[in-house]
């Protein structure tokens, strides 16, 4: 055959698969470059598994391990390095590796190659020679249910736990929330559920890793987190609620557990031998309840015993996604939890005998996990309950009730013919009360049956398969009907969706440059009869608050204004003109009502923009650097981001929430749900390595069907981006929409600022409520930045545009700014609003 010679469409076919191994090399060299202490303890473990023969399952020799005994013999001490190096067994070996490639690398990058290394030795020597000693002491105590004192500690995962929280002192606000909390949670749920002596270090480690980290931030000026964003609060929330239920599954699973709290674990196992030991020496009811469920016991009987912890652990799923129902139903099953405990002491359940030899302290610890921990979590629900709003659409609650009690009918039914029918599988035969008051009993978990008269059960054959499963068909059914509702949201009903298109077609029409903001959710719509006028406005303690200028013609203002106003008058509703322009104050002083400047908007005029001149070196100077240092201004939607850009936006605005130490603020200001728009532009500032280090958002406001005006709304930027960046992307932002031929950029409305006065103009008579707008907006600049945000913008040399609010009744004032309030932080809980209240009174100082 004839060689061929490679041809150019050959060549355009390898050309991708040369780049794509390209950047795969790339980010390899990048990945050993900085992370080359991850790696390298990476190879000793797997090395020293391959040496002991760890990683085939073989014994490790106890000389290699660190003990308590070892405090005693200073030859040993050389044992804190290698019980930090050599694992114990194949899956310990192989998850150190996989940690130490990226959580220890992740740690790495935060800290440097040298300090990672220091972390290590200091939190995981410290943890080892701690552990032994606290290890000592808690053998002296007598039955404490805490791990043996002859455990062989091997575990390289201990020097990684203190390295990855002592990172954590020099991560940012956001990153050191989440490290923190997930490593504690995880680390604390092990220890004090499932008890094996290798998470009690781990957890010293880290432990002695967040003081180290303190030490190695000292000198450094940090932001401190203080609140999180509703997604954050979701997802913490939701990690608590899941530890609470995966937990004591961690025990079941472990063979019950060491922990001090695995005692837990005993309430939701099939039946509690201890239980059965005690009744030989003293009969109580419950004994007979605790015979059955040995006697009936299977794989069914299991998994109805753990249905309150499936459900947590569902709960926890749909707290992460802001699910009302998910919230009911994690209250639900721990308030049900709690009160079982309580009633399990009261009725004396739990004591069959006295607690002797060390006992009372188990059960003080059964106290404290069945009856402390799931109060303290309803608290955190109940505090935090304002961030779980999300409600599944009636037609689904409906649905999911009518499934869930067909299936109850459906089991029931068939538990009372089946049993029925299988009566001689009873010692002692049934009645037809019997069976469907068992028939009841056998959807509700063991646990909560305890000190109830037990009718017959079967001891064999089918009655017993249709005894253990029945419940559990029962749960399966609700699970799935429980995520099924997680999954379901009311969404837009079909004359919300039909108003919101109404709505956007009169906005194309010409709706000024902040008539966008009436299509963000929570808003609603008024239109006039004839369709050819609309106000878009949120009902807030009974104030309508519009949001900007009424979409209507010029000739029909009066009459716009005037009918929405009896609108809401006719509902009960104080109307409120809220960031309308100057356009509309001749009818409301015809109207006789009161107006208030409520902010400046900042417009530039593109047609005429030339950034040239010393008053434009503000702009011009970090808008050449950047381009300088490789910064590209990207022009996209978020439909068209991958998902690489846009997991770093959400953490960029996860990070900007958590350094505030007050709530996010909504109304007229938009946040992440606001960027998921298609007619809504982001540009994106872009480093050469693909690093995103800031983005805006610009919503378009039309003229005639045709894109007119852009208007700035979302800014976030890095944490350590270059100085400058938002004047870059202002800058090609306007560049660029002078170039399509759009006439306005607005910079958007800086709430509670006041625009500069011009050479001899003015100043305006103060009021009452101008006043007040003025004071607030000053107290609120530490935390919201508005009248530096307001300072930033007069660098683009904008035309100022004021913003008013027109209300009919100066006594509704203190209703109407409440209302605001709310409007403006939606979210906020009664301690964020003290929290509000005491930087006023600070300031006011």
């Amino acid at each position: 055959m004839t060689a061929h010679a490679p041809t150019r469409v050959d060549d355009e076919r390898r050309a991708p698969r040369h780049r794509r191994r390209a950047a795969w090399a790339t980010l390899l060299r990048g990945y050993l470059r900085t992370s080359p202490v991850a790696v390298g303890f990476a190879i000793l473990v797997l090395l020293g598994a391959i040496a002991t023969g760890a990683l085939w399952g073989e014994p490790v020799p106890a000389l290699l391990g660190w003990s308590p005994d070892s405090i005693a013999y200073p030859l040993q001490w050389g044992r804190v390095v290698t019980a930090l190096v050599f694992s114990d067994s194949p899956v310990d070996a192989v998850v150190a590796v996989l940690l130490a490639l990226t959580v220890l690398a992740g740690a790495e990058r935060i800290l440097g190659s040298a300090r990672v290394l220091l972390s290590m030795l200091v939190t995981g020597v410290g943890a080892v020679i701690l552990g032994g000693i606290i290890e000592l002491g808690v053998n002296a105590l007598p039955d404490l249910n805490i791990a043996a004192s002859e455990s062989v500690v091997l575990d390289p995962t201990i020097a990684i736990a203190g390295a990855i929280v002592a990172a954590s002192g020099l991560a940012d606000a956001l990153w050191r929330r989440r490290i923190r909390v997930v490593v504690f949670a995880v680390l604390g749920m092990f220890a004090l559920y499932a008890g094996d002596v290798e998470w009690w270090y781990r957890l010293l480690s880290a432990l002695l890793g967040l003081g180290f980290g303190r030490w190695l931030a000292r000198g450094i000026p940090r932001r401190p987190w203080h609140h999180s964003s509703t997604r954050e609060t979701r997802s913490l929330v939701g990690a608590v609620v899941a530890v609470t239920g995966l937990g004591p599954l961690a025990a079941l699973v472990g063979g019950g557990g060491r922990g001090p709290l695995s005692l837990v674990a005993d309430s939701f196992s099939q039946f509690n031998q201890s239980l059965i030991d005690r009744c030989a020496a003293r009969y109580v009811p419950v004994c007979d309840h605790q015979i059955a469920l040995l006697v009936t016991r299977g794989v069914g009987p299991a998994l109805l015993a753990i249905v309150p912890l499936v459900l947590l652990v569902i709960a926890a799923w749909g707290l992460r996604r802001g699910r009302r129902a998910a919230w009911v139903l994690a209250v639900a099953v721990n308030a049900a939890l709690a009160a079982l405990a309580i009633l399990s002491v009261t009725f004396g359940q739990v004591f069959l005998v006295e607690p002797v030899d060390g006992a009372a302290l188990k059960y003080a610890f059964w106290f404290i996990g069945s009856v402390v921990v799931p109060i303290v979590v309803i608290m955190l629900l109940v505090i935090s309950r304002r961030r779980f709003q999300v409600r599944a659409p009636r037609r689904a609650v409906r649905a999911a009730v009518i499934v869930v009690g067909i299936a109850f009918a459906v089991c029931v039914a068939l538990f009372v013919v089946a049993e029925s029918l299988l009566r001689r599988a009873f010692d002692t035969p049934p009645t037809a009360a019997d069976l469907l008051v068992e028939a009841v009993r056998r959807f509700v978990p063991p646990a909560f049956l305890q000190g109830i008269a037990q009718p017959p059960y079967p001891h064999q054959g089918p009655a017993l398969f249709v005894y253990q499963w029945v419940g559990v068909l029962f749960w399966i059914v609700v699970v799935v009907m429980i995520m099924r509702l997680f999954r379901s949201t009311s969404g837009p009903t079909a004359s919300s969706l039909t108003t919101n298109v109404r709505y956007r077609t009169l906005l194309r029409r010409g709706g000024g440059t902040l008539g966008f903001l009436g299509t963000w959710e929570g808003n609603e719509h008024w239109f006039s009869d004839d369709l050819e006028a609309a106000v878009a406005y949120r009902v807030v303690n009974g104030v309508a608050l519009t949001v900007a200028d009424p979409l209507c013609t010029p000739d029909r203002a009066a009459e716009t204004v005037r009918e929405f106003a009896d609108f809401c008058i006719a509902r009960g509703w104080q109307p409120v003109f809220y960031s309308i322009h100057d356009e509309f104050l001749p009818v409301f002083s015809e109207m006789g009502w009161q107006t208030a400047s409520v902010g400046e908007e900042t417009v530039m005029h593109l047609p005429d923009l030339e950034m040239v001149g010393k008053s434009w070196q503000k702009v011009r100077h970090p808008f050449n650097r950047a381009e300088r240092e490789g910064i590209r201004a990207e022009w996209t939607t978020w439909a068209d981001l991958p998902v690489a850009l846009s997991q770093q936006i959400i953490q960029i605005s996860e990070q900007w929430v958590a350094e505030r130490s007050l709530p996010e603020m909504g109304f007229t200001l938009g946040g992440l749900e606001e960027l998921n728009d298609p007619d809504v532009a982001l540009l994106l500032a872009i480093d050469t390595d693909g690093r995103l280090q800031a983005v805006t958002s610009w919503m378009p406001s039309w003229r005639d069907g045709v894109i007119d005006g852009w208007t700035l709304d979302f800014m976030r930027r890095r944490d350590g981006a270059p100085n400058g960046v938002m004047e870059f992307l202002i800058a090609s932002a306007a560049l660029r929409m002078k170039a399509d031929g759009v006439r306005v950029l607005s910079l958007s409305g800086a709430p509670l600022a006041t625009k500069p006065l011009l050479a001899g103009e003015p100043e305006p008579h103060p009021t009452v409520v101008s006043s007040f707008l003025a004071w607030f907006g000053e107290v609120l600049e530490p935390v919201y930045g508005f009248a530096s945000l307001f300072s930033f913008k007069s660098k683009f040399h904008p035309e100022y545009r004021t913003l008013y609010m027109a209300y009919s009744d100066p006594v509704a004032l203190p209703m109407i700014g409440s209302a605001v309030g709310r409007a403006y932080l939606p979210d906020a809980s009664p301690a964020e609003y003290v929290a509000v209240a005491r930087s006023l009174f600070a300031r006011s100082r």
